[in-house]
């Protein structure tokens, strides 16, 4: 759009706007949002200019995959997630929970 285009929806629209807020007051019923705003153009804003390589890549660097925490199990030693059931021995606060996996021989 012009320059000029862009002046004109903006102020058409300031004066729609007006015009039904003038009409809103000495109107006894209330009008709605929607015959308020029906003839009104909405100019949506965009930014001025684009955003470099390097602001775009400030903005990701922490978008990074981090490891896991993980703690050693008490009974056997093994690491597993906090909070959660040891995968190989079962164990969780000192109580078996699942029967321990049985490896396998190929």
């Amino acid at each position: 759009m012009e320059k000029g285009k862009v002046f004109r929806v903006i102020l058409a629209g300031t004066l729609l706007l007006l015009v039904g807020i003038v009409i809103f007051a000495f109107k006894e019923k209330p009008l709605s949002e929607m015959a308020l705003l029906k003839g009104m153009v909405i100019v949506l804003q965009l930014p001025k200019r684009r955003h470099s390589k390097s602001r775009r890549d400030k903005r990701r660097a922490q978008w990074k995959i981090k490891s896991p925490n993980l703690s050693r199990c008490p009974q056997c030693g093994a690491p597993k997630l906090p909070h959660r059931v040891c995968p190989e021995c079962g164990y969780y606060e000192g109580r078996e929970i699942i029967p321990p996996k049985k490896k396998e021989k190929k």
